[in-house]
């Protein structure tokens, strides 16, 4: 998807939150268990994008191998020679192998032949829903992404090139394999997105939750002193004051746009997204993928016409567009966004001790974050005391010798060129030792990955049934 483009899903996240970890995480440790290959699918579905895949032979492997098919998976097949790739990305990723031509060795090729016959399942299904496409132009995009980003790697173009040549490999070749890698990839992660609609309703007993902590107890090892807050994030409201500048500026860019001045100069030069560096370029677009303020404008003008401003929830754009095909447009926009005043900032922060106050006199926190906080917020987080540093600025000083129960803040930050306010509550500080499933937020990552194993199986086990597989290895 192109930079800037203002997708309905594009600015959900919030940009203050912790970074997220997996269901299988603990603080940064692994505890997902020891699983057969085919339970990995979600880590592993994504395929390789190295050189190795495309060149059977290469990394000294035995060329007799390159016509040997392992499998057949409906209509396609998997030969031998992908079986040792696939080993070969392993053992350059530091995981130990097992000496070739042990039990453990042949084990391993069955686990890696099993994964890849799940892969195959998934894609093949995907190719046969109808309501599943992956845009031929963000694969294009991707694709001419990944190349300049391993051009960069490799220092230059030209030595990019030699490097694909001493492999025998050309870069039109290349680019096709990565088309169909990233063709594939797409494939995968919307037909397991759209199979996981339903993952809460996988049942997981008590005892499995258990009996996966136990597994794991070693693997997840010793809990840091580690501190659990709520917090209310108070955003800014800019005042009609503050909209009427904005309307005002973006006013003005259209009328120098119409007196002939070149439009993707003035965007590079005015609008305050990430489009600009591109001239406000948002690329082809259909109905559907912006909000809808901003599409119904669009569709609506003629080619090289410039729209009046049109107001979203991101401010004021004025729109052109540059080409038409059948159901999309391709457009450029200026965007003006609605900024609080400085006494908008100024009522913004007496709210937020207004909210303090009212906390330290016993009002419930939660009722107040209903009513005031950014319902978009993470609210509850627990962080090791040696993660602060990784929230915005202010939280660490805050948070480092907190006891339980205080109240804590504002906590001032900028978030995208934003103001933000944090009141913080503290729930809890844990100190160092042994994990419990009671600690927070541990018992929920666990049943998550295990209905997530689950659901894997139950989709893998039906399309396995109904699915032409024979096993020639």
């Amino acid at each position: 998807m192109e930079p800037g483009r203002i997708t309905r899903f594009r600015y959900d996240v919030l940009k203050e939150r912790v970074p997220e970890r997996g269901p299988l995480s603990v603080e940064g440790r692994k505890v997902g268990r020891v699983v057969p290959i085919r339970r990995l699918l979600f880590a592993v579905a994504a395929g390789f994008l190295g050189l190795a895949s495309l060149v059977h032979g290469a990394h000294g492997q035995d060329r007799s191998l390159v016509d040997r098919v392992a499998a057949v998976v409906g209509d396609s097949v998997i030969a031998l020679s992908q079986i040792q790739e696939r080993v070969f990305e392993l053992e350059a990723g530091g995981v130990d192998i097992p000496v070739r031509g042990t039990e453990e060795w042949r084990q391993l090729q069955r686990d890696i032949l099993d994964q890849m016959i799940g892969e195959q399942l998934i894609v093949q299904a995907a190719i046969q829903d109808t309501t599943i496409s992956v845009d031929d132009l963000e694969v294009e995009d991707m694709v001419s992404e990944e190349i300049d980003s391993r051009i960069a790697r490799f220092g230059g173009q030209e030595t990019f090139e030699q490097g694909l040549s001493a492999q025998g490999i050309t870069l039109p070749a290349y680019r096709d394999y990565l088309r169909g890698q990233i063709r594939r990839q797409g494939l995968t992660q919307q037909y397991m997105a759209k199979r996981s609609a339903n993952l809460a309703s996988v049942i997981v007993e008590e005892s499995e939750v258990r009996g996966f902590f136990e597994e794991q107890r070693d693997m997840i090892g010793d809990r840091p002193p580690t501190v659990v807050f709520a917090q209310i994030i108070l955003v800014p409201s800019p005042s009609d004051t503050a909209r009427e500048a904005a309307l005002a500026e973006a006013t003005r860019i259209r009328e120098l746009a119409l007196e002939g001045q070149d439009f993707g100069e003035l965007a590079k030069e005015f609008s305050q997204d990430g489009s600009a560096a591109n001239g406000g370029d948002l690329g082809w677009f259909r109905r559907g993928d912006m909000v809808p303020e901003f599409e119904d404008a669009a569709f609506g003008l003629a080619i090289n016409e410039i729209s009046e401003p049109v107001e979203s929830q991101f401010g004021f754009h004025v729109i052109q567009v540059n080409r038409r095909r059948s159901g999309e447009v391709r457009a450029s926009h200026i965007l003006i966004p609605v900024s609080p005043t400085t006494t908008d900032l100024d009522g913004f922060r007496q709210e937020a001790g207004d909210l303090m106050a009212r906390l330290e006199g016993g009002e419930a926190f939660e009722e107040l974050r209903s009513a005031f906080g950014d319902p978009e917020s993470p609210d509850t987080l627990t962080v090791p005391i040696s993660q602060l540093s990784d929230l915005p600025p202010g939280y660490a000083g805050t948070l480092a010798s907190a006891d339980a129960g205080q109240i804590l803040g504002p906590v001032e930050y900028e978030a995208r060129g934003e103001t933000r306010l944090a009141v913080i509550k503290v729930v809890d500080v844990l100190t160092a030792g042994p994990y419990s499933l009671e600690d927070p937020g541990l018992r929920e990552r666990i049943l998550q990955n295990l209905q997530q194993q689950k659901l894997v199986d139950q989709i893998l086990d039906e399309l396995r049934a109904k699915t032409y597989i024979q096993i020639r290895m």
